[in-house]
């Protein structure tokens, strides 16, 4: 048998070529023009589709077809839409030219799709439809979520929810406070990098020179020196602690290892020895960034300790005349208290206000006492022995005890002596 094109089948069975085109493409013959040669299979494919066909379906041209829509409308349910057609070789150069065509660009006409009647095996395409019971469940379920997240919206703002931005505005300003509510950590962070560099000076001549590189980079430019030379001795960082920071110098309190060079031999010795300094840091603030605005200069350290001659004294200043009975009664009451304080919170809230539960001690002993009367009050001294995991240590309090019916009720604690006067 000699094979067959798909231009001669369309001829035989007298359909528009195009048609037979497209659906041997469907069939998988790789053809893009009428001309292809069909093998023995997918000839015998395409005859049998078409011989399958009704014969009147086979010989409606297109043109019968518009005439038909133009005579009488078709029933919506036997529209279908037509596959849209490969385009051809001219008609995709010329949508590659338009798609980077500036001048001269021709608005290219829709073409309006064909309508075919549908097969008389081929059903119509089944559209879904919401019941009434879904559509009701749909908008109930809408609802109930407008009215949660309303209702969260409302608890977030009972609660002091603020927006997000005034919230980071209000942190950003308080960053860049001195004292009060805030401190520029990332000022810090950076200024701690820096001294960190600074006072890590190797050995080796080769690693100072890398050294004085980080360092100069702090600087961002090379500022004056006017000097008969500098040098720099081997140092070892070891601790530091920020004291003070302001909007544009920083010090802190550097302890490192300064090296001492000596000669043995022919090679150097490096002794070390500790040095605690005070090292002040001028620097700036660019957007975002900082950088070290001028020489850093060094100051001695201030010797923390207070002296005695500063110091206040603390005493037993309190009177207690009270009754041996009475005595009795408040020192029975005051170790109830702290009985309480390290074991029950149930209890300490009855008998006290201003203590909170401390299961992290416990209560030892009682070691001194003194109620000094008020009116109705008395104002206690007291000094306790507590244990935990350290061993045993004494605590001070004062406190105002006052009569309840058959008991005692204490409140405004503090946790020190009164103030004396030196004899």
């Amino acid at each position: 048998m000699s094979r067959i094109k798909i231009s001669e089948l369309a001829d035989e069975f007298k359909i528009d070529r195009k048609d037979v085109l497209a659906k041997a493409q469907e069939f998988g013959v790789s053809a893009k023009l009428a001309t292809k040669t069909l093998s023995e299979s997918e000839e015998k494919q395409l005859r049998t589709y078409y011989q399958q066909v009704p014969h009147s379906m086979a010989e409606t041209s297109k043109n019968q077809v518009l005439e038909n829509v133009g005579q009488k409308k078709l029933d919506p349910k036997e529209e279908v839409s037509e596959k849209k057609e490969e385009p051809s070789k001219a008609e995709q150069v010329e949508k590659k030219k338009s798609k980077f065509s500036i001048l001269g660009h021709k608005k290219s006409e829709k073409k309006k799709g064909k309508l075919l009647t549908r097969l008389s095996n081929e059903k119509p395409p089944s559209k879904k439809q919401f019941t009434a019971k879904q559509g009701g469940a749909l908008v109930v379920g809408g609802v109930g979520i407008l009215i949660l997240s309303n209702m969260v919206l409302f608890g977030l703002m009972a609660s002091g929810y603020q927006p997000t931005q005034k919230i980071i505005h209000e942190q950003v300003s308080a960053s860049q406070k001195v004292s009060g509510n805030g401190l520029d950590l990332q000022a810090k962070n950076y200024l701690d990098g820096f001294v960190q560099t600074y006072f890590t000076f190797p050995e080796n001549e080769k690693d100072q020179e890398q050294a004085v590189k980080d360092i100069n980079g702090y600087f961002v430019q090379q500022l004056p020196i006017i000097s008969q030379g500098l040098q720099r001795s081997p140092s070892k960082f070891e601790e530091a602690v920020l004291m003070n920071l302001t909007d544009n110098e920083a010090t802190y309190k550097v302890t490192y290892g300064a090296g001492a060079v000596t000669k043995k031999g022919k090679s150097n010795v490096v002794n070390y020895h500790d040095v605690t300094t005070l090292f002040t840091i001028p620097y700036q603030k660019v957007g975002s960034s900082y950088y070290v605005s001028d020489e850093p200069y060094f100051s001695s350290v201030n010797d923390l300790q207070a002296k005695e001659s500063q110091v206040p004294v603390k005493t037993w200043s309190g009177t207690d005349n009270n009754s041996a009975s009475t005595k009795k009664d408040l020192d029975k009451f005051t170790k109830a208290l702290f009985t309480a304080y390290t074991t029950d919170s149930d209890t300490l809230k009855l008998i006290s206000e201003g203590l909170s539960l401390n299961d992290s001690e416990t209560f030892q002993s009682l070691d001194q006492a003194t109620y000094e009367p008020k009116g109705d009050t008395y104002q206690a001294i007291v000094q306790v022995t507590m244990k935990n995991e350290l061993g045993t240590h004494v605590e001070n309090y004062q406190f105002t005890i006052s009569k309840q019916k058959q008991s005692y009720f204490a409140t405004d604690f503090k946790h020190t002596l009164p103030k004396g006067n030196k004899e």
